[in-house]
């Protein structure tokens, strides 16, 4: 099932991307399209518009000899007065239809196969217009002028180069297909991976409070089948059950902070902080509880000035690290916290004389829920979300943490938090 859905989902990634390329592609093609065939145009109306502005004022009816444009005169009657020089356009100019209402109006006709462009203007001439040195006859004084180019060269470059444009979108759609699909795998690498680990959290998590509530829930059972005996005489399931609240409270308060932690709900306040002092007050308490246990407390802080950090946060970062290596160690064992500045960086690192690490358990120690001895033995191990808790404080400090093996035995927990100057 979650095979399915993750299938569905990789699908819906990889259209959504693909249409979202292919979108963009149809745009930006289409713009540039619209831009040339635009520009064409442009470029075509100016040479008309010259023409026509120079035929509208010219006073020789020929005017200045043009390769591109043919200007075609008429009289007042509408006939035309340059038949004769007209050549091979005669034939085709005595087809078109021009009209006072279509005067100064560019736009396309097609005659014969042809598409030919023009625009009607009225001729402003002041004096009687001449040809060749001679007034023409008042029947022939032309009063209105049609430009004409012929634009089947430019509609054919248009018409390739929308081919051209065509063909580039569909290899660029072939491209996009297969990038798509790429990136829509390469996406799913994450999900895929959030999404089992979030499987695994929820069933680590459901395993690790039904435990607790089984206790609780037998020892009160077992209460109410003996109503009449005292708190005295029940003092051992009191007991146990109290235990275990405090376990279940203790986990349901750090899987909060990760969950709020992988949220972006918390952030950090950092502010000054003397490095000395602070790690005094944290490892004072801890003194007395690791002497108690017939255990050797060395601390070597050689830190004299502040450091920027979230006192708060780094101060449950240490009490992690202490209680994993107090846990872990058993009676004679020294544990040694070492605390300088070392390029930069603050360097806590935290070492005992345990029963270690193996080699193929060092990457997954700050997995939440995740502990080298799956028993999960509360004598040795809390809830297995202490390690993932110090993995989130040290990397919003973007600093890094790792574990390695201590030469005398046992492990070394190093922690490097950029502090600056």
């Amino acid at each position: 099932m979650d095979k399915i859905v993750n299938r569905k989902q990789q699908i819906k990634l990889f259209l959504f991307e693909f249409f979202s390329f292919l979108i963009v592609f149809s745009i930006l093609g289409t713009i540039i399209f619209i831009f040339y065939q635009r520009n064409t145009y442009t470029s075509v109306d100016n040479t008309i518009s010259r023409k026509a502005a120079m035929a509208a004022s010219s006073k020789d009816i020929m005017g200045p000899p043009d390769f591109q444009t043919v200007t075609v005169y008429y009289n007042a009657k509408g006939k035309i007065v340059n038949a004769q020089y007209l050549n091979n356009m005669a034939d085709t100019v005595s087809k078109i239809k021009v009209n006072k209402k279509q005067l100064n109006k560019i736009y396309n006709i097609e005659i014969g196969g042809e598409t030919i462009r023009r625009v009607y203007v009225r001729v402003h001439a002041q004096t009687p217009i001449t040809h060749q040195g001679k007034v023409l006859r008042a029947s022939q004084q032309p009063k209105y002028a049609l430009v004409l180019k012929n634009i089947n060269p430019e509609i054919q470059s248009i018409t390739r180069f929308k081919e051209l444009l065509l063909g580039s979108l569909i290899i660029f759609g072939l491209i996009v297909f297969i990038i798509s699909y790429i990136i829509s795998r390469i996406n799913m690498k994450p999900v895929l991976k959030a999404w089992k680990q979030q499987e695994e959290f929820v069933d680590s998590a459901a395993h690790e409070i039904r435990t607790p509530l089984t206790i609780i829930q037998n020892k009160l059972e077992g209460l109410m089948t003996k109503p009449n005996d005292t708190i005295k005489e029940q003092a051992g399931a009191i007991i146990m059950s109290l235990s275990e609240i405090r376990r279940l409270n203790g986990l349901t308060s750090d899987m909060l902070t990760l969950a709020r932690a992988n949220s972006n709900v918390i952030t950090l306040e950092k502010k000054p902080v003397d490095f000395g002092e602070f790690m005094k007050e944290i490892l004072e308490p801890y003194q007395d509880l690791i002497t108690s246990e017939g255990k050797k407390l060395v601390t070597a802080i050689q830190v004299d000035r502040p450091v920027l950090v979230d006192a708060k946060r780094l101060h449950q970062l240490i009490v992690i690290l202490l209680d994993n290596a107090i846990n872990y160690t058993k009676t004679g064992a020294t544990i040694t916290v070492n605390g300088r500045v070392e390029n930069r960086n603050l360097k806590i690192q935290v070492c005992d004389t345990g029963i270690g690490i193996s080699d193929s358990h060092k990457k997954s120690v700050f997995k939440r829920f995740y502990r080298e001895e799956k028993s999960g033995n509360k004598q040795t191990g809390g809830n297995g979300l202490g390690l993932s808790i110090a993995d989130w404080i040290v990397r919003a400090h973007k600093g890094r943490i790792k574990v390695t093996d201590n030469p005398g035995g046992g492990t070394i927990f190093t922690v490097l938090i950029p502090v600056g100057k």
